[in-house]
């Protein structure tokens, strides 16, 4: 960004080296900054980098998720969201199984030919 910037006016706000790693870290952790690149070179480097933050801030927040969601996949005391609704769905499976049954049961049978 430095290169790009340096000697454009109203590019104060990058000045020196510095400065530009400043605005990348403020970019990249999606924090903002008061400055925004005036030139096109600036701009698509502007682009990328909050593309690829944001792709990398979703990565480390999936993992950290992902992690506290196999914690309590493993802790057979964990309360599960969904679990009351699919015992009830289990139950209600249950029910209709001894009903197709008790109704094979009843029904005459078919003669062959």
């Amino acid at each position: 960004m430095y290169a790009f910037e340096r000697g454009l006016p109203g590019a104060a706000a990058i000045g020196d080296y510095g400065s530009a790693l400043w605005w990348t870290a403020m970019i990249m952790t999606t924090l903002g900054s008061s400055y925004w690149p005036q030139s096109a070179e600036g701009r698509l480097l502007c682009l990328l980098l909050a593309v690829y933050a944001f792709a990398v801030w979703g990565y480390v927040t999936a993992s950290l998720a992902t992690y506290f969601v196999r914690r309590d996949a493993d802790d057979d005391e964990a309360e599960i969201p969904g679990r009351k609704e699919i015992e009830l769905l289990r139950n209600e499976i249950a029910g209709l199984r001894a009903d197709i049954r008790e109704a094979r049961g009843t029904l005459p049978r078919a003669r062959p030919g």
